[in-house]
């Protein structure tokens, strides 16, 4: 498994704070799991400096206790990254027009 990077903090229940390598930056939406090879969540959002950038975690709520500070974190091989869904407007647009006359 590629090495995602290492915890540094938790926020709240559902988010983990990552410190990642910028030379094996992983993709936004792939999955990435603990040691054990046991799926913790997702990765949502990329911040911080192209030297040391931070990674947020969205964990799924079956393994919001298993991980701490200090815990490295690898992507899944096997999953491709997501793409969030464009959501289209236009079947509405007919209704909000205002004739001007």
């Amino acid at each position: 498994m590629k090495f995602a990077g290492n915890v540094v903090s938790r926020l709240g229940r559902r988010l983990l704070i990552v410190e990642s390598d910028a030379g094996q930056l992983p993709p936004l939406y792939t999955e990435v799991a603990d040691e054990q090879s046991i799926s913790v969540g997702k990765i949502v959002d990329l911040y911080g400096s192209v030297s040391r950038p931070y990674l947020t975690v969205l964990c799924s709520e079956d393994s919001v206790s298993g991980v701490t500070a200090g815990d490295k974190l690898y992507v899944i091989a096997e999953t491709k990254p997501e793409k969030p869904r464009k959501t289209s407007y236009r079947k509405y647009a007919g209704e909000m027009r205002v004739s001007r006359r």
